[in-house]
């Protein structure tokens, strides 16, 4: 692998999809205890690589990521108080999704 970053326990690795460049995190604790499939996250920016490994070390969550982004820092994080913050915002917004899916505006009755 193509080792580009490194910090404390997280590496990013960069990996090519045709002719399009993407990055992967990876937690190498969590990876030797849980194995890659759960230690380790696809991003398409470097910058968000290390935005997200701050935010994990830091245990901070940015309310404003997307579900995807969330899901990251859980896959990378090791404190389960951490994933469990994370997990809730990660339902409160599938749940405001699904509530805004049957909105539309109904026409006034007009007489």
């Amino acid at each position: 692998m193509n080792q580009i970053y490194k910090k404390d326990e997280y590496i990013i690795v960069q990996v090519f999809k045709g002719k399009h460049r993407e990055f992967i995190v990876i937690n190498q604790n969590k990876k030797d205890r849980l194995g890659f499939e759960k230690a380790h996250t696809h991003i398409k920016s470097y910058k968000m690589c290390k935005y997200l490994i701050n935010l994990v070390r830091k245990g901070k969550i940015n309310q404003g990521l997307s579900v995807y982004l969330l899901g990251s820092l859980v896959r990378l994080s090791e404190d389960t108080v951490y994933q469990d913050k994370v997990n809730k915002l990660i339902k409160t917004k599938k749940d405001k999704r699904k509530k805004n899916v049957g909105y539309r505006n109904q026409p006034a009755n007009l007489m």
